[in-house]
C-alpha cells in the first residue's frame, strides 16, 4: 500500500472543477482500490492512498507518515473535506443514497 497527493485543477474562472466521490486525479492509467481520505478545495489537492503497485504519474508518492498528518491537521472549513464530513458530503446534494 501507498499513499499519495493528487492535484485538484482549476476551471477557466478559477473555480475548482467539479469532481465525483471517491475521484482522484486525471491520468492515462489509474491504479486500484484506491480511498480518498482528504479533498482541500481551497489550495486544490487531495490525499488517498491504494493498495495498487502502480505509481501514476500524475501523483507525488507520500510517506504514511506524512499523509496521515496532512489529513489530521486538516481544518474543519468550508472546501476542505476529511472523514465524515467527506463520508457525507454529497448526501445533501442527492448523489449517494447514504
Amino acid at each position: 500500500m501507498y499513499y499519495f497527493r493528487f492535484e485538484i485543477p482549476t476551471n477557466d474562472d478559477g473555480s475548482r472543477v467539479s469532481y465525483s466521490p471517491g475521484w482522484f486525479g486525471t491520468m492515462p492509467k489509474c491504479p486500484d482500490k484506491v480511498i480518498v481520505l482528504l479533498f482541500d478545495d481551497k489550495v486544490g489537492f487531495g490525499v488517498a492512498k491504494c493498495e495498487d503497485t502502480i505509481i501514476p504519474s500524475e501523483v507525488i508518492v507520500l510517506g504514511e507518515f506524512d499523509a496521515l498528518n496532512l489529513v489530521s491537521n486538516a481544518k474543519d472549513e468550508e472546501g476542505i473535506y476529511f472523514g465524515d464530513k467527506l463520508a457525507h458530503r454529497w448526501d445533501a446534494k442527492g448523489v449517494l443514497d447514504g
